[in-house]
């Protein structure tokens, strides 16, 4: 047999052991992260393909390639022919980028935007006084209720990298954090609004309603939800009053009988003056890491290499809780990173890569011996809440490039593991598209789209990016946009939304 086979038998046997090992596990690994602005750029699908320090989080096998030159029998460098993307030049390289992103899962944002111009304290104080009172009370329940689910949320994504490469070898400092909000516990015994008549029947009925209420046939509440709230003592009149306001408020279908119930518990506790006393809360949990990955790349030949970090890690799980009606909650948010519990352990990834004239084939594993990081325990407003250990199992990726020409790169990569994120039962599977052109040698297009295959609140999430190169020293900027949207503050903004810079200096 051959030295050329046994070599790819080889390679083939790694790529199969490495990736029974990630499935081995429960697949509960941190969220995958934009690393890198010609990454962000092409959607994320770079794992056949990277070609700069991002290779460190994308394949390090990449780095197996760096630095690698064919000789001619006079001593002549040339590249490969399987070079396609002309890692051979590269010597060494420093990089340095940052990046900044959000998401808004399911209609959190809306939800809570809606909350944040209802003024609590002065319902609970005054009552109901005019229809945009009644207007504001459904609407809080309506929005309490939608907060609840656990299905709604909030992210926030920040990362930064500072690293040095040389040929086979590199070295970096990196840091990921992703941070959630989400509701920890609905209150409904303070729900209690006060009343200026005998009752809060008596109150809604002394209202003005608009012209057309007149000619209005109820159409929200249905007989069972109606007979609900009149057992709290309220008038079929002023059940009428409210279904109007339900109507033409559009409240979501599906949420209906929640709000039911938290009206029918507001009827019943007015008159108490409790509303601007709820605990509800929001719990702000996230986890953090700083990796120092140290790099190393070995071909077998010009066609397959494997590479390795070995990572020293610092991890932080954070904790904290928001009470949603209370005015301080901007100022707990801003204190959101003042409890945590840290850990320090190390982690390994591990990745192929396989190169032919046209063709690039990558598989990276991260996290490989599954790191674990202590939870803490929380106590606010006499509320304590245990934040979980945090795990990262490893991770599995794929990817195909299809690269005809040094200046044009398509590639598709797919996560073959189902990842837990620090959001509690929201998991990730990406399915990514990138392409990039580098037109006439010192400008990078870029675009791609992926979309999480595991879960179907936010839909396609689309990419673009731009490169400069002005000889030694290269600009890129890239950014992540969904195709869905929600309402926050008035305005229609994208569910999710990603941004990354970065400036290398590229021998």
């Amino acid at each position: 047999m051959s030295k050329a086979k046994i070599l790819k038998g080889a390679t083939i046997t790694g790529l199969a052991l490495i990736g029974a090992a990630c499935l081995s596990t429960t697949a509960a690994a941190m969220d995958s992260f934009m690393v890198g602005s010609r990454a962000t750029g092409m959607a994320g699908a770079t794992v056949a393909s990277t070609s700069d320090l991002a290779a460190q989080y994308y394949n390090p096998a990449a780095f197996a390639f760096m630095g690698m030159m064919d000789q001619g029998e006079d001593g002549t460098e040339f590249k490969f022919d399987s070079d396609n993307n002309n890692l051979g030049r590269k010597d060494w390289g420093i990089d340095l980028n940052v990046g900044l992103g959000y998401r808004l899962h399911n209609e959190f944002g809306s939800y809570l935007d809606g909350i944040s111009e209802i003024d609590p304290d002065s319902l609970s104080k005054n009552g109901i006084q005019n229809i945009q009172d009644l207007e504001n009370l459904i609407h809080l329940a309506h929005d309490l209720t939608g907060l609840d689910d656990p299905g709604n949320a909030a992210s926030i994504n920040t990362t930064f990298g500072l690293g040095l490469r040389v040929k086979h070898f590199a070295i970096g400092g990196h840091s990921y954090i992703q941070a959630y909000g989400r509701v920890l516990n609905l209150d409904t015994t303070n729900l209690g609004i006060n009343v200026s008549g005998s009752d809060l029947n008596a109150d809604i009925l002394g209202i003005t309603m608009p012209a057309g209420y007149a000619t209005y046939t109820p159409a929200v509440f249905d007989s069972s939800q109606r007979n609900q709230l009149a057992a709290t003592g309220l008038s079929q009149e002023a059940i009428n009053r409210m279904d109007y306001i339900a109507d033409h408020s559009g409240l979501a279908t599906l949420t209906i009988q929640e709000t039911v119930d938290l009206l029918a518990s507001m009827a019943n506790q007015s008159g108490s003056s409790t509303l601007d006393d709820n605990q509800t809360m929001i719990l702000l949990n996230g986890f953090g890491v700083i990796e120092v990955p140290i790099t190393y790349g070995h071909s077998f030949n010009e066609h397959f290499g494997i590479g390795a970090n070995f990572k020293l890690m610092r991890g932080r799980v954070y904790g904290n809780q928001v009470l949603v009606v209370q005015n301080d909650s901007g100022q707990a948010m801003e204190s959101f990173d003042e409890q945590y519990q840290e850990t320090t352990t190390f982690g390994l990834d591990i990745g192929v890569m396989a190169r032919f004239p046209k063709v690039n084939l990558g598989l990276v594993c991260r996290n490989l011996n599954g790191p674990t990081f202590d939870g803490l325990t929380v106590t606010t407003n006499s509320m304590t809440y245990k934040v979980d250990d945090v795990k990262i199992d490893p991770s599995l990726t794929f990817g195909a490039a299809f690269i005809p020409f040094e200046t044009l790169t398509l590639e598709s990569d797919l996560d073959l593991t189902t990842n837990e994120t620090a959001l509690p039962g929201y998991d990730s599977q990406y399915l990514r598209f990138g392409l990039e052109w580098d037109a006439f040698r010192f400008l990078a297009l870029r675009v791609g789209a992926y979309k999480n295959l595991a879960e179907s609140d936010i839909d396609w999430v689309y990419a673009a990016g731009l490169g400069l190169n002005l000889w030694a020293v290269r600009l890129d900027l890239g950014a992540n946009m969904a195709s869905s949207s929600t309402q926050y503050d008035g305005e229609d903004i994208p569910k999710e939304l990603n941004v990354q810079a970065q400036l290398s200096i590229d021998f």
